[in-house]
């Protein structure tokens, strides 16, 4: 009867075990996308706080983000569609 007990404790354990890892790896999926990169200019220096603008070519509009310190840009939860990307550099202050 021990042994039983052992083995049908043993068995919901690994369930458990088991089945914990299946809920771990289930993530949410999204149809949505991301864009991210970093701004450099021809001499490698970073751009930053420059303007990076995604436009989607079906509907215009436009998703706007900026670059941080290190001149990387993210932008997220785009749809799907087609998309242009482009960058504007900041003025310089003289």
């Amino acid at each position: 009867m021990i042994q039983w007990r052992t083995s049908a404790v043993f068995c919901n354990l690994a369930f458990a075990f088991v089945f914990s890892l299946v809920l771990s790896s289930a993530r949410a999926q999204s149809t949505n996308a991301s864009i991210s990169g970093r701004l450099t200019d021809p001499s490698r220096a970073l751009i930053v706080n420059a303007k990076v603008t995604a436009i989607n070519t079906g509907t215009n509009f436009y998703y706007e983000g900026a670059t941080n310190g290190s001149g990387e840009y993210y932008l997220t939860n785009l749809p799907p569609a087609a998309i242009v990307s482009k960058s504007k550099r900041p003025a310089s202050r003289s």
